[in-house]
Formats: structure tokens, C-alpha cells, sequence
């Protein structure tokens, strides 16, 4: 009051139709909405507006944008031979988990162990591909151990970065004095990602795989059952890169020395 300010004006209703709209499924409303917005002077009205916005796809696509980068995905490899592969089934997931509204616990635990639940559907499985959206390389000539430890390093750091909401890199390699993550804890977490048998390296250099094993396979019935989310209707066989535990053994996990692969 003293320096003469005073709060700007309530915004107008299709001011506040826009930033609705934009918010929740990051497109500017429709004429018809505008429309019915415009002529209902109920108490309701953007209550209602709210409620179809959320009903609206574009919602579980606009919160799935944030999620992508979360869980790195890609459609391409990422080194520098960068070829296609076909993770988009996951995508297709995340959209269709914010649209059901799925539970967080829920979401979370089906991406991290979907594979390990009691007798897991497809639709739980392909959410596991969170884990494996990680670069790949198709270089001939590259070490495979150190590439399979490079793929399980990057499940570690994203967990800790996605789910925790820490930074655990350093710990890779080292312990700091102050940091509450040491390098024997960072390994331990590591193991639940080590008993997979992801392969570092895979293939021939001169043909490119759309999915790296271990894979799931998603079927054309696939697509009018457990899995009609999926937008894909040309092809009868998808192959998605998914996670998958072995079944009688376990892999010794060791802390590597500096982080590094050949050094137990």
C-alpha cells in the first residue's frame, strides 16, 4: 500500500482456460471448450473444465514428457553408430499408467521388478524396459565385460537420481569423507541390478537388432488384450529390451576398484 501497488485484476476466464489447458495436456483448448466454458456460470465450472482436461489423453502424454527424460529413453542406441531400436512400447506405457492413474507405488515397483512379481503379465514386464532404456553400443571390437558393467552402472545412477532423487555417481569409484553413500553401499545397490543376463556386447556390427536381449515379445493379439494401449496396429511382432533375472544362479558382485570393470 505504501508504495501505491496493488494486485493485478483476477484473470478472465479464457486466460484461465488457457493456462489450464496448456498445464495438463500442453495444448490451448479447443474452440467447443472455450465454448462451454464461456456460457457456464455455474460455481462448477472449472471444476468440471479440470475434470475434462484430466479425462483428455493428452494428460497422461504431457505428464509422461517429464518421465521420458527421467528414464532416458530413446528410440536410437546413442554411441555413435546410433541405430534404431524399439523401446517406444514403454512410452506408449507411461502414457497409458498417467491416464489410468495408476498408483505411484504401483508405477514405481512394476518399472523396477515387474519381471519378479507372481506370475507377471506382459503389460508388467514391458514396464521393466525403464531399466534398459540406457545407451547401447554395436561397435565391433569393444570389451563386453566392460560394457555390461557400464549398462548396470547406469541402472544404479538413474535409480538413485529417478526413484531416491540422490546423486551416487562419485561412489562409483570412491568413498567421500561427508557423502552418506559409500563406495561398498553403491555397489550393494548395484548387485539388484547385476544378476540379469544382459550381454555388453551383442550382435554383428553389420546388422542392428531393434532390442537387445534379454526381450519381450509383443504379439498383434497382444494388441486387443493386455496390451491395446500399445499405438501400433502395422506390425505383428514389436521387440522391447526388458529385464529379467537369472533363474538358478546368482552373479558374484564385487566393489570394482576406482569403479573400474577388471579391477574386483
Amino acid at each position: 500500500d505504501r508504495l501505491g501497488l496493488k494486485p493485478n485484476l483476477p484473470a478472465d476466464k479464457m486466460h484461465l482456460l488457457k493456462r489450464l489447458s496448456i498445464d495438463l495436456t500442453g495444448l490451448p483448448p479447443g474452440l467447443e471448450l472455450m465454448r462451454e466454458y464461456a456460457a457456464d456460470e455455474s460455481p462448477q465450472a472449472t471444476e468440471k473444465i479440470i475434470d475434462r482436461l484430466l479425462e483428455s489423453p493428452a494428460f497422461g502424454e504431457r505428464m509422461a514428457v517429464l518421465w521420458m527424460d527421467i528414464s532416458r529413453y530413446s528410440d536410437s542406441y546413442g554411441y555413435q553408430d546410433d541405430n534404431i531400436r524399439t523401446q517406444w512400447p514403454y512410452r506408449d506405457w507411461v502414457i497409458h499408467a498417467f491416464n489410468k492413474n495408476m498408483p505411484y507405488d504401483q508405477f514405481i515397483t512394476w518399472q523396477l521388478a515387474g519381471d519378479l512379481l507372481p506370475e507377471p503379465s506382459k503389460e508388467q514386464i514391458l514396464a521393466t524396459a525403464f531399466n534398459r532404456n540406457h545407451k547401447y553400443t554395436e561397435e565391433g571390437g569393444v570389451i563386453p565385460e566392460e560394457y555390461r558393467v557400464e549398462y548396470n552402472v547406469d541402472k544404479t545412477n538413474t535409480f538413485s537420481k529417478a526413484i531416491l532423487g540422490m546423486t551416487v555417481e562419485c561412489a562409483q569409484c570412491h568413498d567421500h569423507k561427508y557423502d552418506p553413500i559409500s563406495q561398498e553401499n553403491y555397489f550393494q545397490m548395484y548387485a539388484f541390478f547385476n544378476n540379469t543376463p544382459e550381454k555388453g556386447y551383442e550382435g554383428d556390427v553389420s546388422i542392428s537388432k531393434p532390442a537387445k536381449q534379454p526381450i519381450m515379445w509383443i504379439e498383434h493379439d497382444d494388441l486387443d488384450g493386455v496390451l491395446d494401449f500399445v499405438n501400433h496396429r502395422d506390425s505383428s511382432r514389436i521387440m522391447v529390451s526388458v529385464m529379467e533375472d537369472f533363474k538358478d544362479t546368482l552373479r558374484q558382485t564385487y566393489v570394482l576398484d576406482r569403479g573400474m570393470y577388471n579391477q574386483p
